[in-house]
């Protein structure tokens, strides 16, 4: 069993070797794991900030192939993700030997919110992530609050209005980013359509 809690989420990650670009938060890990199975659990981190992702910055400013708009320009606004703050985030992970796979991960802040899954890392240095990427999230995500309206037009509790879906493959130091052009328009509950298999 491993049982880590901080009041720093974004030093702990840094010090493990994790991630480099989160800072402040607290965090909440909880794995199990019994005999030689991989290790279990879940991560929850609260009011933190990620800073200079260079993945979050090609989300909104790349133009996806085959389409000629970037994520900015369909919103018509410029999303300022060099320093951008999150309420919380939650992932169930399986840390096995050299690898390291994530379902249910979700990402809530007033600007943006993402949801995620997938490898984050393999046997062979390998990612594969895939996830929906929603700007204005605190105002996109409302349409989730309105019964049946919210159904189908907001997809569910984590899923907004307005959002993009995506795909990181490749090498997992500098992953090729993916995004569908046609996710954008697709609403709520059409837009899993889109979404990366």
């Amino acid at each position: 069993t491993v049982e880590v809690q901080s009041a720093d989420a974004g030093s702990i990650l840094r010090f493990l070797d994790i991630y480099g670009n989160m800072q402040g938060g607290s965090i909440d890990i909880r794995l199990v794991a019994k005999g030689d199975a991989p290790l279990r659990g879940q991560i929850d981190a609260r009011d933190f900030w990620i800073v200079n992702e260079p993945r979050l910055e090609a989300l909104v400013t790349t133009a996806p192939e085959g389409g000629n708009r970037s994520l900015n320009q369909v919103v018509r606004r410029e999303i300022d993700v060099s320093q951008a703050k999150f309420e919380q985030g939650y992932a169930r992970i399986e840390k096995g030997k050299g690898y390291l796979n994530i379902t249910d991960g979700v990402l809530r802040g007033p600007l943006i919110g993402s949801t995620f899954q997938g490898t984050l890392y393999d046997e062979k240095g390998l990612i594969s992530i895939t996830g929906t990427f929603m700007p204005a999230y605190g105002l996109n995500r409302l349409f989730a609050d309105i019964p049946l309206v919210g159904l189908f037009l907001g997809n569910g509790r984590d899923r907004g209005l307005i959002g993009i879906t995506y795909k990181l493959s490749g090498d997992a130091k500098s992953p090729t980013l993916q995004v569908n052009p046609i996710s954008v328009i697709a609403p709520g509950i059409f837009r899993q359509i889109f979404e990366f298999r």
